[in-house]
């Protein structure tokens, strides 16, 4: 079966309070103290009060994100630091790509303090997400703050980027969290899919902008996260409204309507993103553009993808989490096909049946045969030499192509020969996590 999506944003904020609720009885050390140590990078310059600011603001980004009081202190940072400046961002016609302070004056904000100002702005609505008010309030002062940047330093690319990430995340935290199955557009809510289609419109100027520019450093971990999120927000949609969503996955175990989708009527404020593939359809597009700017990157440094390295470029683990992106959503795309092939072929109930889903079994044989072996490739570029479970991952699609070939075929015991040769090293590897996956291989 194909990988799931990602957790999504919704759940993640969820998952976040129930967190915090089981451990009301643990000692909170915020709760002792107003003060907070935050440990930075070397990279940032003692001497320049925004260099510190990036510094704390990437510092939080590859944290688990579960600090309040993080945020809050670089919001206030930001405060400080606006309170402080001379409205450079009033300002046309200088070059503010690069701050600067001294004594005596103020310093001239640069577009990614309003980027790390309105993120942060949104981010704290993940630490208040049943409080609609207060949610609205971050995400309007979070755009707020994004306008406010490009009319300082219009046609920012950064900046576009943070106010597409901006308006995704805004939708499932302020607009579905209040939806149920029965909403309707007319009851005051807006249709996602217009909103979505705005927020997908701006990433794309950015994209084309960045590209045209040459500017191939923008496709980064940091902005690889606009497309997480989409792909988050398309997860939340696919499961919304099924009946303890966010419960025990025990609890489901035997209900056999896992997978059943909750049908919504068309004036359901979701029913245009749901009841369309060009989602699904724009997000592998874009992500595999992603790849090729990261590409560029690499060929622009003279750094191939295929070669090893002790000290490896911070690029090339960027690629291969692409990668296995990539590689996961082919293989999702193949389960349909998949299963129409392995039911019209094996299953005596369907003896007499030429179609499922509207391919027949030679058509669904090709297609998922495609599809696994598009899948395999990206899943191959994703290995990680030393992370075994991307081996498996190798072997488990090859077992699962392997499948859609006559029995024992040659195809067949290639596939199934070569996966076991995979299995046989990640087991050895991981001290038999993988034997009963073998076992099962062997017989």
């Amino acid at each position: 079966m194909a990988p799931k999506r990602h957790l999504g944003l919704g759940k993640a904020a969820k998952s976040k309070k129930q967190k915090k609720d089981d451990s009301s009885e643990v000692e909170n050390p915020v709760q002792q103290s107003n003060e907070l140590t935050v440990e930075l990078n070397e990279e940032a310059d003692a001497n320049d009060e925004v260099s510190q600011l990036r510094a704390l603001w990437k510092t939080h980004a590859k944290s688990d994100k579960d600090n309040e009081l993080v945020v809050n202190g670089i919001i206030h940072e930001c405060d400080r630091l606006l309170r402080n400046s001379n409205l450079a961002e009033n300002k046309d016609g200088e070059d503010k790509s690069k701050a600067s302070t001294n004594d005596d004056g103020p310093i001239e904000l640069p577009a990614d303090f309003h980027s790390i100002y309105a993120l942060a702005l949104a981010d704290l609505a993940l630490f208040h997400s049943t409080e609609v008010d207060k949610v609205k309030e971050f995400f309007d002062a979070a755009l707020e703050r994004v306008d406010l940047g490009l009319q300082s330093h219009t046609g920012s690319i950064e900046l576009l980027f943070t106010k597409s990430r901006i308006l995704i995340n805004q939708i499932p935290l302020q607009y579905i969290s209040q939806l149920t199955v029965e909403s309707k557009v007319q009851d005051g809510v807006p249709k996602l899919d217009e909103k979505l289609d705005a927020a997908l419109k701006i990433y794309e100027e950015a994209e084309n902008q960045a590209k045209a520019l040459k500017q191939y450093e923008l496709f980064n971990e940091d902005n690889l996260e606009i497309l997480q999120a989409f792909d988050d927000l398309l997860e939340i949609i696919d499961n919304f409204g099924k009946d303890n969503l966010e419960g025990d996955e025990s609890d489901k175990e035997d209900d056999g309507d896992d997978d059943e989708e909750i049908q919504l009527s068309k004036k359901h404020p979701l029913y245009g993103i749901r009841n369309t593939d060009k989602y699904n359809e724009w997000w592998r597009d874009h992500i595999i553009h992603f790849l090729q700017n990261v590409d560029q990157q690499l060929e622009k440094l003279g750094i191939s993808y295929k070669q090893d390295y002790e000290t490896e470029n911070a690029l090339l683990p960027l690629r291969r989490e692409i990668c296995k992106r990539i590689g996961q959503s082919y293989l999702q795309e193949a389960e349909i096909p998949s299963t129409v092939f392995t039911t019209l072929k094996y299953d005596e109930g369907f003896a007499d049946v030429d179609q499922l889903e509207g391919l027949t079994r030679d058509e669904s044989q090709t297609i998922s045969q495609d599809l696994f072996k598009t899948a395999l490739d990206y899943l191959k570029m994703a290995e990680d030499k030393e992370e075994p479970e991307s081996w498996v991952n190798i072997a488990e699609s090859m077992i699962s192509l392997g499948n859609l070939y006559e029995l024992d075929s040659e195809e067949q015991e290639n596939y199934y020969t070569e996966a076991e040769k995979i299995l046989a090293k990640a087991n050895n590897a991981t001290n038999g996590k993988y034997e009963d996956i073998l076992e099962n291989l062997q017989t």
